[in-house]
């Protein structure tokens, strides 16, 4: 094949996957008549059509169906070899484009790389932090190669696999009424000053949820600031003038010393996966197989 099939390929790949040819040719950087054209010119070369238009966008054709299987298998047999002629003592190098939501970044991640690292030494990570939307985000345009995030994603452009379970307490200062009650009840929690994570935070989205599956809105809590990471919630939660909720993870130090203590309510149990996403298409290869083997393989921080 020629470098302008490869191309043809790889954006009629995308276009399968995205279902849309505006998507397409957003993660392609291309205009929509320029990706319209390679499908085009690919199907006179194949003789079939590959796509047919549908109420919500465009559609495989069985021919397509059978011809993106075909493509997905061509490229991973490719990223193979290209691994093992990249790669002969086993030792991979180059850089991992990550992108991590806060809390998997602040409090989950660096014990993923150091094994990374102890695996396969040359290999760096190129790292970029956000809340779980700008992750996506990222993904989508192509800027990183894989994300980690706490927040649910449904879009079918993207690959979620859960690779560990976290929960999602409510915290407060020691001396705080509801951290020495035993049980509290839940409505006594959500009636105090909260202070909350942002907008599109992962860890807000699946606390949303949680309420909502109470018959609670988040709008109805009385919410008296806003953060976009868990150390300012923290420190404003440890003053006493509110409660806050937070992953396990980020709050086990705070715990441990008496800073922070978690209020404990039969009411509430909330646990969450984190996710790695990748892009659909072939089975991640290369470095980005390695790390998610690496994610696979771990129940837990050591």
């Amino acid at each position: 094949m020629n470098g302008m099939m490869d191309y043809r390929l790889h954006v009629f790949r995308q276009v399968a996957v995205s279902g849309s040819l505006t998507r397409a040719s957003r993660i392609l950087h291309l205009s929509q008549p320029a990706v319209t054209k390679h499908i085009k010119l690919l199907e006179e070369e194949l003789g079939m059509p590959l796509f047919v238009r549908s109420s919500s966008g465009i559609v495989l054709t069985d021919a397509g169906v059978v011809f993106l299987q075909h493509v997905v298998e061509t490229e991973r047999a490719r990223a193979r070899v290209l691994d093992q002629l990249r790669a002969p003592l086993g030792q991979l190098s180059g850089s991992l484009r990550l992108g991590a939501s806060r809390t998997i970044a602040s409090y989950w991640l660096a014990d993923a790389l150091i094994r990374l690292k102890k695996s396969h030494p040359l290999i760096r990570c190129d790292l970029s932090e956000g809340n779980t939307e700008h992750i996506i985000s990222l993904l989508l345009d192509q800027k990183i190669e894989a994300g980690l995030v706490e927040g649910p994603c449904r879009r079918r452009e993207i690959r979620a696999q859960a690779f560990f379970e976290d929960e999602i307490i409510w915290i407060a200062s020691p001396g705080h009424e509801l951290a020495r009650e035993r049980k509290p009840d839940l409505s006594r929690i959500l009636a105090c000053p909260i202070v909350s994570r942002e907008v599109g935070s992962g860890t807000r989205k699946v606390v949303e949820i949680a309420l909502r599956q109470r018959g609670v809105t988040f709008s109805r809590l009385n919410i008296i600031q806003e953060f976009h990471n868990s150390e300012a919630i923290k420190q404003m939660v440890s003053s006493g003038v509110g409660i806050g909720y937070l992953s396990r993870l980020s709050v086990q130090a705070e715990l441990a010393r008496g800073n922070l203590a978690e209020i404990r309510s039969p009411g509430w149990l909330i646990t969450r996966p984190f996710f790695l996403l990748t892009a659909q298409g072939p089975d991640p290869s290369g470095i980005v197989r390695v790390f998610s083997d690496i994610l696979r393989d771990s129940s837990s921080p050591r």
